[in-house]
């Protein structure tokens, strides 16, 4: 038997705004992966958006109000106050020193899959990390031939595979295919379109109450 302590998941991202397409995905993934726990890491300045993310006090408040229903969610704040790039390598390194013994699952969509080798020191990640993917609507019909070869590579079939080893495996799970990213909730509240099947109604709230998103918004 290993010796290895209870897996711990992440999830990284922007979260402008924090929405379900975040959240019931990574519940539903977590259940299957049997992780009991997952840091949400909002990050400071993701190297791959366009638009600049609005006020850190207003995304860690949204967070905050998004997971309060999910006692296995939580937030790391270490990418968030760090004014370099956040880098997922760095953050990983930074994990796997404080957390040696513990399997780090890392949660992303069937999308970021994809573009995954485009990722900076994207090979070096398999050595701190699994990866759990959540399955994403029009995405995971066609693979390359470069992701096919690391899926047979990496992929394993069961979550047992997770937790008995510290790094490296790849697991598919089967998550509902929710179509909402936080682009376009910031367009329709632009608009003044609806967002009530998008957002939790306490991100709504403040939302609205902070005038967030709306055309005068300076982000």
């Amino acid at each position: 038997m290993n010796n290895l302590r209870p897996a711990l998941g992440i999830f990284g991202g922007t979260f402008d705004p924090i929405h379900y397409g975040h959240i019931k995905p990574v519940i539903d993934a977590a259940q299957q992966a049997c992780v009991q726990s997952v840091a949400m890491v909002p990050c400071h300045i993701p190297v791959h958006k366009n638009h600049v993310p609005s006020a850190t006090k207003h995304r860690l408040a949204m967070l905050r109000l998004a997971i309060e229903e999910y006692p296995q969610l939580y937030i790391d704040e270490r990418e968030i106050h760090n004014s370099a790039p956040s880098y997922t390598i760095h953050t990983l390194r930074a994990l796997r020193a404080e957390y040696p013994k513990h399997p780090l699952c890392f949660f992303i969509g069937m999308d970021s899959l994809h573009s995954l080798t485009k990722w900076h020191e994207w090979q070096a990640l398999f050595d701190y990390c699994h990866f759990v993917v959540s399955c994403r609507p029009g995405i995971q019909k066609s693979v390359s031939s470069e992701l096919q070869q690391l899926l047979n590579t990496r992929q394993v079939i069961t979550n047992n595979a997770l937790h008995n080893a510290l790094c490296g495996k790849i697991y598919l799970a089967d998550t509902p295919e929710l179509a909402i990213s936080s682009t376009d909730i910031r367009q329709r509240i632009q608009k003044g379109l609806p967002t009530e099947k998008m957002l939790n109604p306490n991100v709504r709230a403040y939302i609205h109450t902070h005038k967030l998103y709306q055309a005068s918004t300076t982000f």
